[in-house]
């Protein structure tokens, strides 16, 4: 009985692991901001950066200016809007919140429209 449990534990260890994909980045992420020039703003990524392949959430870490880290996510919302359009919002532990537009790791791009029906 004993190694049954410990089976089924090593089972759902070994299957929650595979849920996650390391990102090799720099991931860069594309906000739906434009400065005042009409540039799209961006910011890049490439410290522990891991996206759920069963939900699509990217997670990853800023590093501050004061050594700490804070951690960041990137998820869908629940709903789409009235036009059947997903939107995606990168959100901070402390609060900050900033609208995605895409998000692009190497030649691999992430959260675009098309890609709703794969996820």
């Amino acid at each position: 009985m004993k190694r049954v449990i410990i089976f089924a534990l090593w089972v759902l260890f070994v299957s929650a692991c595979t849920e996650f994909e390391s990102l090799d980045g720099p991931c860069t992420v594309f906000l739906k901001e434009t400065d005042e020039f009409g540039n799209q703003l961006s910011y890049v990524i490439d410290q522990d950066v891991r996206r759920n392949k069963k939900t699509g959430v990217f997670t990853y870490r800023e590093l501050l200016e004061d050594g700490r880290t804070r951690l960041w996510s990137i998820m869908r919302e629940a709903e789409p809007d009235d036009e059947g359009v997903y939107r995606y919002f990168s959100k901070s532990q402390e609060g900050g919140v900033k609208e995605v537009d895409f998000v692009q790791c190497g030649d691999v791009f992430y959260l675009l429209p098309e890609e709703d029906d794969e996820d």
